[in-house]
């Protein structure tokens, strides 16, 4: 996930995007803070709404543990942590409520639940409080199932980091020019934001509400300029070529092709992917209108998304505080009153341009899976009553699960 960071921020760029009135502060926000990857932030993720009664709609009457889940989920999680730049980044996330994972006897002791993970380059390191020791999941050996395959680690970080700048370049580029204008952004004027670090800072506030149908206007509208765009076609294109010379990279067996065959390859499917998509869009598109998709969703139980966004901007546009409030309301069946669930988010970003510097653990602080196959007793590292021994047992004894854990996170 953090490698291709840039990639969601796309989709968040989009969202937040707009060219009239103070819309296009938050576009320009967005592009900035792409440009300054170097900041601390804290955080917190929570579900909200009909959250208790979810269980007897799905009729699915809550027990004592689905009341523990219910109940964690609404305390939620906080989140605090350090990006150095888009590779390196530090994280400590605590689970609000941890009641079930006490009754469940895997976390003990004063402090709340929760975990600290480090992500360096390809490598994420992952530790509770409880732990000795971090497990490492290493990506140093190269991709693929078992270590069947592999590559030189400077050969792959090469490519990871193309990739990287070419996905960045062209998120930022297309970011600033997109048009799509948002029906309902309000300025909520200056607002005087206190940070975590007791700075003061002098921001404009601006609140961002979409729709159902306003969402599926911009997919439309987003849809109908990537066909159009040439720089989506290149970025696309681009992208294609590295994928190809990567994937021959790590097999051996493959057979090699040149950079004009790679290019070939990519514009023809590229070009071939865009037509399909006009041809969709002039056709499917013209009869699934944005009105006609919100009819047929409240018809099958959907009745609607309400999305707000708050932004507090400083005066070097920079985003100071995110909040997200996104509530989906739909029904089981007919027969039922629909529910209301949200997910609501917020964060606080601050020190930008000097974060605070942390340690990346060295062998003595951490264990590989490759460690804990070598030595059971090394297992040891982690607690009993922590939820990361389980974790690392399993581990030990799945090969497949290090590289799906590792492509969680650097994909």
């Amino acid at each position: 996930m953090w490698k291709k960071g840039s990639a969601l921020l796309l989709a968040l760029g989009l969202v937040l995007t707009g060219c009239s009135g103070q819309a296009s502060l938050v576009r320009d926000a967005v592009v900035t803070s792409l440009d300054k990857p170097n900041y601390d932030y804290q955080g917190s993720l929570k579900l909200v709404g009909d959250v208790d009664k979810l269980p007897a709609a799905l009729g699915e009457p809550a027990d004592a543990e689905s009341i523990a889940v219910l109940n964690a989920l609404k305390a939620g999680v906080t989140v605090k942590g350090s990006q150095l730049d888009l590779q390196n980044a530090k994280m400590d996330v605590v689970v609000n409520d941890d009641k079930l994972l006490r009754d469940k006897g895997v976390w003990a002791g004063d402090k709340k639940a929760g975990v600290e993970l480090i992500v360096s380059g390809s490598d994420l390191y992952a530790k509770s409080s409880l732990d000795k020791k971090y497990l490492k999941i290493d990506n140093s050996t190269g991709l693929g199932a078992a270590g069947e395959t592999a590559i030189d680690p400077a050969k792959l970080k090469d490519y990871q980091d193309k990739m990287n700048k070419l996905t960045m370049d062209f998120t930022k580029k297309y970011i600033s020019k997109y048009g799509y204008k948002l029906s309902n952004v309000k300025d909520l004027g200056k607002e005087t934001v206190t940070l975590p670090n007791g700075e003061k800072v002098e921001t404009a506030h601006i609140a961002i509400t979409l729709d159902t149908k306003e969402l599926i206007q911009m997919f439309y509208y987003t849809a109908n300029d990537a066909v159009a765009n040439q720089d989506v076609k290149a970025f696309a294109v681009d992208l294609m070529v590295l994928t190809q010379q990567l994937e021959e990279e790590m097999t051996p067996d493959a057979k090699k092709t040149t950079e004009a065959e790679k290019r070939a390859t990519a514009e023809a499917a590229v070009t071939a992917g865009i037509a399909s998509a006009k041809q969709w869009l002039e056709t499917e598109g013209k009869v699934y209108t944005p009105d006609k998709v919100v009819e047929l969703l409240k018809e099958e139980g959907f009745h609607g998304v309400n999305w707000t966004l708050d932004f507090n901007i400083d005066k070097a546009k920079l985003p100071i505080r995110q909040k997200s409030a996104l509530n989906v309301t739909f029904a089981v069946d007919k027969t039922q009153k629909p529910l209301t669930v949200g997910l609501e988010a917020e964060s606080v970003s601050y020190n930008f341009g000097k974060a605070t510097k942390y340690d990346i653990p060295g062998k003595d602080a951490s264990l590989t899976v490759e460690d804990l196959k070598k030595d059971p007793k090394a297992i040891e590292a982690f607690d009993k009553k922590g939820f990361f021994r389980s974790f690392a047992e399993t581990l030990s004894t799945e090969p497949s699960w290090e590289m799906d854990a590792v492509e969680a996170v650097v994909e």
